[in-house]
C-alpha cells in the first residue's frame, strides 16, 4: 500500500471518527522498516472481556508503542474503529522511538480494511504511553519528538453523546490516566461520560475512575504552558531537531 492508502484503510471516508486521526507518521511509512516478525512478538493483551461493540463504549488505548497498534487491531477485530492518534514524527536520533509504531501501523492496514467494522462502530483511539518518556534526554542535534495530547485531538463529550455513546473505557498499564489525557477524560466526565479504567497487563475488571483535576484545567494558557519546550514540524504534529547552539565571539 501507499502511505495515502494505509492511512485510508485507518481513517476512511464516511466514519465519523476518521477525522481524529493522525496522517503524520503515515507520511513517513515509505522510508521506515519493520520485519512482519517484529508485529508478531508485540504484546497484545487480551481484549476479549471488553463490552461488545453494541453496547457503545469508546475504548481509548494508551500502552507503549507498538502494544498500543496491537491492541487496536485485536479490538479491531472485536468491531471497533481504532483510530491512530500518533501525532508525531520520526527523524534521525529521535528521543522517543516510533518507527516501530509506524510500521506496525504499515503492517496492520490491510487487517484493519479485512475487518469490515460497521461504519458506526465506537472508537477505540490508540495512544503511545511513552510520548513524554523519551529513551534519550533531548539536546542539541537530538530529533525531539515528544508530544502530547490536547482536549482539541479528541472528540467532545456532547459528539460522543450524539453518538451514542455515554461511558469510555481506558487501557493503561496501571489504569490510571496521564496529565495530558486527564484535561480529556475529566471534560468528558463532567459533560456526562462514565469513565471507566483497567489496567490491560493484569486483566482484571473495569473499575469507575474518578479522574483528578489535573494542573492548569481548563485555564486559557493551559496549551501555551504544554507545549513549552516541545517542537512543532511543518506537518502539523511534533518533532523537529534541536539546533545546536553556535559558538560566538571576534577572532
Amino acid at each position: 500500500m501507499t502511505n495515502e492508502e494505509c492511512f485510508e484503510a485507518w481513517a476512511p471516508d464516511g466514519v465519523a471518527w476518521s477525522q481524529w486521526a493522525k496522517p503524520v507518521l503515515f507520511a513517513q511509512l515509505d522510508r521506515l522498516t519493520l520485519r512482519e516478525q517484529d508485529m508478531e512478538k508485540a504484546v497484545t493483551f487480551d481484549t476479549s472481556w471488553v463490552p461488545e461493540p453494541r453496547e457503545r463504549t469508546a475504548i481509548i488505548v494508551d500502552l507503549a508503542g507498538v502494544a498500543s497498534v496491537a491492541t487496536g487491531l485485536a479490538l479491531a477485530e472485536r468491531g471497533y474503529r481504532p483510530v491512530p492518534l500518533f501525532n508525531t514524527s520520526d527523524g534521525p536520533s529521535a528521543v522517543v522511538k516510533v518507527e516501530s509504531i509506524a510500521r506496525a501501523l504499515d503492517l496492520g492496514a490491510q487487517r484493519v480494511r479485512d475487518a469490515r467494522i460497521a461504519a458506526d462502530a465506537p472508537p477505540a483511539f490508540l495512544l503511545d504511553a511513552r510520548r513524554m518518556s523519551p529513551a534519550v534526554l533531548p539536546g542539541p542535534g537530538k530529533f525531539d519528538n515528544r508530544w502530547v495530547v490536547f482536549p482539541q485531538d479528541l472528540p467532545s463529550a456532547t459528539f460522543l453523546r450524539a453518538a451514542g455513546i455515554v461511558e469510555v473505557l481506558l487501557l493503561s498499564d496501571d489504569a490510571a490516566a496521564r496529565e495530558d489525557l486527564a484535561h480529556v477524560l475529566l471534560r468528558w466526565q463532567q459533560g456526562g461520560i462514565h469513565i471507566l479504567a483497567a489496567p490491560a497487563t493484569r486483566g482484571e475488571r473495569p473499575r469507575e475512575l474518578v479522574v483528578k483535576e489535573p494542573s492548569l484545567f481548563r485555564r486559557a494558557w493551559y496549551r501555551v504552558v504544554a507545549l513549552a519546550g516541545l517542537r512543532r514540524n511543518n506537518a502539523g504534529g511534533f518533532g523537529a531537531v534541536i539546533p545546536i547552539a553556535s559558538s560566538g565571539g571576534y577572532g
